[in-house]
């Protein structure tokens, strides 16, 4: 496997060659019922199975009339109606009698012969016996909800591709389904390596660092849509970094590694694709963090081997393990959104590499700018907590400006 500098590729031939090859890799289909949908990617078109409203409703509480019963109604000449019952939702009443009025609440099924609602506020209620005034009529319509208006029958409703939120699981119920086909969620193994790195709950030494990344990964996985299987830390041999890979591959749908891929002498999985002959697609990219990014297959699963820094772990996930589980799971808009926002201070990059940096959006006087953190080193985990952007800062631009557009990929 060559070394990572002969073979640095910029980030958008490294994000093109890595994607394309997720088109072919699907999820299959599985079922899943309404409590489990959210986050879910729906694998089916669903259709209006009946026009929905299934018949003309209120939208207000008032009172339903005939228009032509109200239409000359004034201030000093108002209509005056004998009220022929109550509607609720759920409780309807079968018909209107001409120069009448019902009481109806949102909701409630327009009674046949009505074509109006005047909503209560605009009424005066009388009685013994119960009638309603009414002293200015709305134009004919007012208020009330077509059969239709929300779904008609046959059309279009969710499409294959969109991610199912609390929204859409209502709409699912709406439908009448219990459940619907979703993409299964893709199963990534997940490994990290080191001599150094020590449990969370441990007491570490000066020379031991705590393991971050699996806990850190694994949240970004499932956040993303995948189910993590965390295989714990892999020490610093390559024969044993090797049998790790391998059991990734037979239980994985997609395999991550992070730290060992560099050029150190003891970096295990460097040393273990080796071993397995595991070509690489791609292998170090010209950007800061993440230059030594590692991509390619294993046993026919796909595989990413991530810097061992946090940050440079966390932003390499983010920019290509993240919109790849994306594809895997046929999201509709897989990438990361982006925007276009005018840099908070002067940056300078002299590093020949495109460099992401962590940040936010602050907005002040109605106008937002793309903010970088004081701190960027690749080491530093403190450095992630609050990023809400990746702010884009091209190797072909040494220094920016203030106020200098730069492109931003939401983190969120």
């Amino acid at each position: 496997m060559p070394a990572v500098a002969e073979r640095l590729l910029t980030y958008d031939d490294a994000y093109r060659r890595i994607m394309e090859t997720a088109a072919a890799r699907p999820m299959p289909a599985e079922g899943a019922p309404l409590a489990d949908l959210p986050g879910r990617v729906l694998a089916e078109d669903l259709h209006a199975p009946t026009d929905i409203p299934a018949a003309a409703n209120s939208a207000m509480d008032g009172y339903c009339v005939r228009h032509a019963d109200i239409a000359a109604a004034t201030a000093t000449a108002p209509a005056i109606l004998p009220v022929a019952g109550h509607i609720d939702a759920g409780h309807p009443l079968p018909a209107l009698p001409a120069g009448h009025a019902a009481y109806i609440a949102t909701g409630g099924l327009l009674p046949e012969g009505a074509d109006t609602v005047v909503k209560l506020e605009d009424t005066e209620r009388l009685e013994a016996p119960e009638r309603v005034v009414i002293r200015s009529a709305p134009p004919l319509g007012t208020y009330i909800r077509k059969r239709g208006k929300d779904m008609q029958a046959g059309a279009l409703v969710l499409g294959q591709g969109q991610v199912l939120g609390p929204f859409e699981v209502g709409i699912v119920a709406a439908l009448g389904r219990m459940g619907v086909q979703v993409r299964r969620r893709p199963r990534v193994a997940l490994l990290t390596s080191g001599d150094e790195l020590v449990m969370p709950f441990d007491d570490p030494q000066p020379w031991q660092v705590r393991n971050a990344n699996s806990p850190l990964l694994a949240a970004a996985i499932r956040q993303a849509g995948g189910e993590p299987i965390d295989l714990g830390i892999v020490r610093d041999d390559p024969a044993r970094a090797a049998a790790a890979l391998e059991r990734a591959a037979d239980l994985g749908d997609l395999i991550i590694t992070s730290g060992g891929i560099s050029l150190g002498r003891r970096d295990p999985f460097t040393l273990a694709l080796q071993t397995l002959a595991v070509e690489p697609l791609v292998h170090g990219v010209a950007i800061k963090p993440g230059k030594p990014l590692f991509f390619g297959f294993l046993k026919g699963k796909p595989l990413f081997s991530l810097p061992g820094n946090q940050a440079s772990t966390a932003v390499t996930f983010q920019l290509f393990a993240r919109p790849y589980l994306a594809r895997l799971q046929g999201r509709r808009a897989p990438d990361l959104t982006t925007l276009v926002l005018p840099l908070g201070r002067p940056l300078d990059n002299r590093t020949g590499r495109d460099h992401f940096l962590r940040g936010s959006i602050t907005t002040q006087a109605g106008t937002s700018s793309a903010d970088p953190f004081p701190h960027q080193d690749s080491h530093l985990i403190t450095s992630l907590s609050g990023a809400e952007i990746l702010i884009r800062h091209p190797a072909a631009s040494p220094h920016l400006d203030a106020g200098s557009p730069v492109t931003c990929f939401l983190l969120t």
